[in-house]
């Protein structure tokens, strides 16, 4: 009944460490800073990610791939988009600590 309430409302899966999903992604190369980071169940098995990557000098699908395979692989996340941004002022960042 929990797990049901939770995905209704779209919270972080329980057991969801998002301090070190922000940290694992901010120490991946290239990556200056993130923004807009939300976790959620899609289903009762499966947890999906979205975030904001700052990265100057772009990110390419090999790079893209492989940070998905790494989130699934050490965090459980089966489904993963990620949106790369070239400068941190784009009009879309928020603050350097918007994690949600």
């Amino acid at each position: 009944m929990r797990g049901s309430i939770d995905m209704s409302m779209a919270a972080a899966p329980k057991g969801t460490d998002l301090a070190a999903i922000r940290a694992f992604l901010l120490a991946r190369p290239g990556v200056s800073a993130i923004h807009d980071l939300h976790v959620w169940p899609i289903s009762t098995t499966e947890t999906a990610l979205t975030c904001h990557l700052v990265m100057p000098t772009r990110a390419d699908d090999a790079f893209l791939m492989q940070t998905a395979q790494l989130l699934k692989t050490s965090f459980r996340i089966g489904h993963t988009t990620l949106q790369v941004e070239t400068h941190p002022d784009n009009g879309c960042a928020l603050a350097p600590d918007d994690v949600v």
